[in-house]
C-alpha cells in the first residue's frame, strides 16, 4: 500500500513541479496546480501514515519523520495559497517531498525502537511533529523575509527573484505562525493527558521552554495586530520563539540521553 501511494505522490509532485515551473512568471493561481497539490497531499499523507504506524508499532526513525515534515510543509503552503499568490514556493517544496518519498522506498528502516502506544498518544506525537514542522518553516520564511528586506533597493538575486513580493511573504509568515501556533497549542493541551508520564521522564524543562516559546509567539502576534509590528521585528521575534522551541527539544534529548542515559 505504501509503495503504491508513494509512487502516486511522486508522480503528482513531479507533474505539479513541471507545471508550476512552466507557469513561473504567472502569479495568478492555477486550479490545475491546486488539484494536483491536493491529490499529492492525500497520497503523501497515506504514505506517511503507513511509514509511521507499522504493524510492529510506531516508527519514529528518520525517514518516516522526514516524510511527515515534508508533508506538513506542503500542506501549510497549500493552505496559505488559498488566499495568497505563493505557488512559486512549490518549486522549492515539491522536490523535498519527492526526495523524502524516494527515501521512504529505498532506505532501510532505521534503528529507532518501535513504540507500542495508544492512538491518543500517537495523535499527540503527530500533532507535535506537525507543529515543529510548521514553525520551522516559519523560521526559514522569516530568514527569507530578512534577505528580501536587505536587498529591497538592490537588484534581486537569482535565487530570490522567483519568490513572491515582500508584502506577500510577510503575510505568508503570519499565516504560517498562526497555523503553527494552533498546532503547538493542540500539542501542549494534548500533552496534559500524559502529564504524569512526562514528569516521570523528568522533562519538565521541555514543558517550560515549549510554553515560553508559545508565549513569545502569542506576544508577537498580539503586537502585530495591536501595534503593527512587521519587517525585521517579525523576523527577530519568530527566530527567538523558534530557538526556545528547538532548545526545549534538544535540551530534553541531551538530558535524557547524556545526563540520565535513557
Amino acid at each position: 500500500m505504501a509503495l503504491i501511494t508513494s509512487l502516486a505522490a511522486i508522480a503528482l509532485y513531479a507533474s505539479g513541479l513541471h507545471l508550476r515551473w512552466r507557469q513561473m512568471r504567472d502569479p495568478s493561481p492555477s486550479k490545475l496546480v491546486l488539484l494536483i497539490t491536493i491529490s499529492a497531499l492525500v497520497a503523501h499523507g497515506m504514505t506517511c501514515y503507513s511509514l509511521l504506524a507499522t504493524a510492529q508499532g510506531i516508527d519514529l526513525s528518520l525517514v518516516p519523520v522526514i516524510n511527515l515534515v515534508a508533508w506538513v510543509l506542503v500542506l501549510v503552503v497549500a493552505l496559505a495559497n488559498l488566499r495568497l499568490p505563493i505557488e512559486n514556493l512549490y518549486i522549492f517544496l515539491f522536490p523535498i517531498s519527492i526526495v523524502a518519498l524516494i527515501a521512504g522506498n529505498l532506505v532501510a528502516p532505521g534503528n529507532a525502537p518501535l513504540i507500542d502506544i495508544s492512538a491518543a498518544l500517537f495523535g499527540h506525537i503527530v500533532i507535535s511533529l506537525a507543529a515543529y514542522s510548521a514553525l520551522m518553516m516559519a523560521a526559514c520564511q522569516s530568514i527569507l523575509l530578512a534577505l528580501q528586506e536587505r536587498h529591497l533597493r538592490a537588484p534581486a538575486r537569482p535565487g530570490l527573484a522567483i519568490l513572491p513580493p515582500l508584502e506577500t511573504m510577510e503575510h505568508l509568515l503570519v499565516a504560517m505562525l498562526w497555523i503553527g501556533l494552533v498546532l503547538l497549542s493542540a500539542s501542549i493541551l494534548s500533552g496534559y493527558f500524559f502529564f504524569e508520564d512526562i514528569l516521570a521522564r523528568q522533562v519538565a524543562h521541555h514543558i517550560v521552554l515549549t510554553s515560553l516559546s508559545w508565549c513569545v509567539y502569542v506576544f508577537f502576534l498580539s503586537g502585530r495586530y495591536l501595534f503593527g509590528w512587521r519587517g525585521l521585528t517579525a523576523v527577530r521575534w519568530t527566530l527567538v520563539a523558534f530557538s526556545l522551541l528547538v532548545l526545549g527539544y534538544l535540551g530534553s534529548k541531551f538530558v535524557l540521553e547524556f545526563l540520565l542515559q535513557r
